[in-house]
């Protein structure tokens, strides 16, 4: 057969697929689950966790060995600020270092003694603020204060010093700074933690469900690749669907302002989940069972979550786990997304990345065109 022929029997037995799988979409009590009970279940989950917003009154430990006046002021101004809640150990460094490693404290600040003494000689001295990283949103957060309280007594002190020491004080810039509140994971990580895992969830669901699909097929009918693509394509628009819902009731929810174009996000959603599905054929195809393709979703969803920014962002990465993190369509998927939050993004960008999006259903496809449809036979005489 030519071209011609070849597109129009592929799409006729494409046509027959999805019809056919159109009409029993919502007819097998396992399809809801997988859906949008669960989905939604872990939306609201998720959701629930999130809503407190900001970690505030995190209990941080004080050790501290000077008992100066401003050392004492450094305390209560700390206390004074909205994420540290200070708990003094006195001069106990020990009994500081095991609060904080049994997870009593999330972060422990030590003055080291004669500290205010040497400010004032000017020697720079060297307090110290440790703070448990296994706790990264709690541990982070209750250090967020100091940076800016150290900043304020810097400024303060300086004229003082400079004073004392006969020296004028060069004359700074003045910088106005102009902003407007953004869905900003800069300003608040809830955002940005609450949007990366509702798109990371429905990576899940989409691998899930492409595997149970192609499981059922050799029980019903003799399968061809065309014919397995026109049962997978009602799924791939409902859950481009189901994440643009979910993203616009985050959005209502945390009345956040989208800069981009929410078209774009639709286009985005489509190749993500496209780009998932593939995965969930390319698992299916090289496991000897549907049991086993079940197994390594774990390993996937592992791996996405660790590398693609959402755990450790890839600018902190050593090099190899860049590569990996290069590898996951979750990584340009939620990158692109989160871009159109924050800017307007040009739909010559969104382009490139549906682009890359599109090499995973792409390579995948020749990588398992013949050897999908000899696992499927496989499937149904297990």
């Amino acid at each position: 057969m030519d071209f011609r022929e070849l597109t129009i029997d592929f799409l006729k037995r494409f046509k027959i697929a999805f019809n056919d799988e159109m009409q029993s979409i919502f007819k097998r009590f396992t399809h809801h689950w997988l859906l949008w009970i669960l989905p939604l279940m872990i939306f609201i989950l998720i959701g629930s966790i999130f809503s407190k917003g900001v970690l505030y009154d995190l209990p941080v430990g004080v050790v501290d060995q000077d008992k100066s006046i401003l050392s004492k002021q450094i305390i209560r101004d700390l206390n004074a600020g909205a994420h540290a809640d200070i708990i003094n150990f006195d001069i106990s460094i020990n009994e500081a270092e095991k609060a904080l490693a049994r997870a009593k404290i999330y972060a422990l600040l030590y003055i080291p003694p004669n500290f205010e003494a040497d400010v004032l000689a000017g020697r720079q001295p060297t307090p110290i603020f440790y703070y448990n990283a296994l706790f990264y949103s709690a541990g982070l957060y209750s250090i967020m204060d100091y940076s800016g309280l150290i900043a304020q007594f810097n400024s303060q002190l300086r004229s003082v010093l400079a004073a004392k020491a006969g020296v004028a004080i060069p004359k700074l810039a003045q910088a106005n700074l102009n902003y407007d509140g953004l869905f900003n994971a800069s300003g608040n990580s809830m955002y940005f933690q609450q949007f990366s895992a509702l798109v990371h969830i429905i990576q899940l669901f989409v691998v899930a469900l492409t595997i149970h699909i192609l499981g059922r097929l050799p029980n019903r009918t003799r399968p061809s690749y065309p014919f397995v693509l026109g049962k997978l394509a009602p799924y791939t628009l409902w859950y481009t669907m189901l994440l643009i819902f979910e993203i616009a009731l985050l959005v209502l929810y945390s009345q956040a302002r989208v800069s981009g174009n929410p078209f774009y996000m639709l286009i985005v959603g489509l190749f993500y989940v496209m780009a998932a599905q593939s995965l969930g054929i390319l698992l299916f195809t090289f496991t000897r069972s549907t049991i086993d393709a079940y197994s390594f979703i774990g390993l996937l969803v592992g791996l996405a979550l660790t590398y693609s920014g959402v755990v450790v962002p890839e600018l902190s990465m050593p090099w190899i786990a860049r590569v990996i993190s290069s590898i996951e369509p979750l990584t340009y998927a939620l990158n692109k997304l989160f871009d159109l939050f924050l800017r307007h993004a040009s739909f010559r960008s969104v382009l490139k990345t549906c682009a890359i999006l599109s090499i995973y259903p792409i390579i995948i496809t020749l990588l398992v065109r013949k050897r999908l449809v000899k696992r499927l036979n496989q499937e149904g005489t297990i």
